[in-house]
């Protein structure tokens, strides 16, 4: 969508144009931890008891965050990509990779 086109003395000053692009849709942190969660239930039968993601990615197929599971007393780092998204309805699906051993 074009914003707005200035061309003042071209000769002396040239051309500006300015061009407004939409927004790049973002997965909350919120909304990222709540999905792993609810993907890893969904694939093992139990959900871990939190989630925690450092920020917001970008909504974007391919796009990757790791986060750490707790589960009782333990806690494993893993890694979320985002498989797919849809923009209409704002939902994403993850592929999910815990790491065999328990964080440190």
């Amino acid at each position: 969508m074009l914003a707005g086109v200035v061309c003042a003395v071209p000769a002396l000053t040239g051309c500006s144009v300015s061009v407004e692009t939409e927004p790049e849709a973002v997965i909350t942190e919120e909304v990222l931890e709540k999905g792993i969660a609810d993907a890893l239930e969904k694939s093992v039968g139990q959900r871990p008891d939190s989630v925690e993601c450092p920020g917001s990615i970008k909504a974007a197929a391919g796009e990757s965050v790791r986060c750490e599971l707790s589960a009782g007393a333990d806690r494993y780092g893993l890694t979320a990509t985002v498989s797919s998204y849809d923009k209409d309805n704002g939902n994403a699906d993850y592929d999910i990779e815990v790491d065999d051993e328990p964080a440190g």
